[in-house]
């Protein structure tokens, strides 16, 4: 197989992640227990007719996806694959709104029809005019390891630009919901020793043109992903980690930047904590939620971060655990949980 380009990207997300240059020089913090995505102007990228139609999800997810096509100057792709937990909750909540307060009668369709997760994907595609395979996975803190490993099996079998993306909105009512059940916590500081319970929940929309061809746009190669659902131990998570580095001639000392999963939760976070001597006798390693929150699909966010790392072969201060000013970053690894049920390991190579 050959390689797999990162050639362009999309962020928008509670950073200034919308320029492009931009490079976690300094972290905008959450409002208190939680993070607003910073949006756009989205008349540079979506048409009025169309915007007004659109929940916030299907705005982030249409213009994070054309900001990314731009940067890598592509007009048209062989596949769109989007990865989503929630998927577009605001329209959902909107919709069971209006059946209670209309008593069942008089409905508008609008809401219902642009609630379902694969909307975002779908609106893609029309507006690009791209008729090809367009699928969006719904797993939970698998969603956007899904869509790249479904990216990377379509590159095998001959798919030459594939553009992929994680999206996820919350609401006022959703944010009130998950605070009453005791899951959220301000900015624990710093997040990977945390002692206390609870995240801070967030949203965001994360898109990447991958393609065969390295292009001068290309920050990075995505090489693998990998999903391990519950494990028992942290000895367990270190051994499926070696033998996934393993079977790419890699081991711990080779991987330049390790980009981690903390999420400020001391329960979610413990096996990523039991981790990190390990780690950190070996590589640079950074976090990342503490600039994008936590959210199903905050993965997407990590690998936006570990290829802007690749690209620069720079650490930023405002996410370094540990910096050892390596001379050359050649491996990125992401190590990432999700409510510690979800892990995954991503890995990043530079071009």
């Amino acid at each position: 197989m050959s390689k797999v380009y990162i050639n362009g990207t999309g962020c928008i997300s509670p950073q200034n992640t919308i320029d492009n240059q931009w490079f976690f020089e300094s972290l905008t913090p959450a409002q208190n227990d939680y993070f607003n995505a910073i949006e756009p102007s989205y008349k540079e990228f979506i048409t009025p007719n169309l915007l007004r139609r659109m929940g916030r999800a299907i705005k982030m997810g249409v213009a994070a996806g054309n900001i990314a096509l731009q940067e890598a100057n592509v007009t048209q792709v062989d596949a769109i694959i989007t990865g989503t937990g929630l998927g577009c909750f605001e329209d959902s909540e909107r919709f069971l709104l209006a059946l209670i307060n209309n008593d069942e009668q008089f409905l508008t369709p609008t809401s219902f029809i642009q609630s379902t997760h694969n909307t975002v994907g779908a609106q893609i595609g029309l507006i690009m005019k791209c008729h090809a395979y367009n699928y969006t996975y719904v797993h939970r803190g698998f969603s956007f390891e899904s869509a790249m490993i479904d990216a990377l099996m379509l590159f095998k079998e001959g798919k030459q630009k594939i553009l992929i993306g994680g999206i996820e909105e919350h609401t006022p009512t959703y944010v009130q919901l998950i605070r009453k059940a005791n899951k959220l916590q301000t900015q624990p500081n710093p997040i990977w020793i945390s002692t206390h319970k609870g995240v801070q929940l967030s949203e965001g929309a994360t898109f990447f043109v991958l393609e065969n061809q390295r292009t001068s746009s290309s920050l990075a190669c995505l090489l693998d992903v990998q999903t391990l659902y519950k494990p028992k131990t942290s000895s367990d998570v270190l051994e499926k980690l070696i033998l996934f580095l393993k079977s790419h001639q890699l081991d711990l000392s080779q991987i330049g930047v390790c980009v981690m999963g903390f999420s400020g939760d001391v329960d979610f976070d413990k096996m990523l904590q039991e981790l990190l001597p390990t780690v950190k006798q070996n590589s640079s390693v950074v976090t990342f939620k503490n600039a994008c929150g936590e959210y199903h699909t905050a993965s997407a966010f990590a690998v936006y971060t570990a290829s802007k790392i690749l690209k620069r072969q720079s650490i930023p201060n405002t996410l370094a655990i540990e910096n050892k000013k390596l001379a050359e970053l050649k491996f990125a690894l992401i190590i990432n949980q999700y409510l510690g049920i979800n892990y995954s390991f991503t890995l990043l190579s530079k071009c």
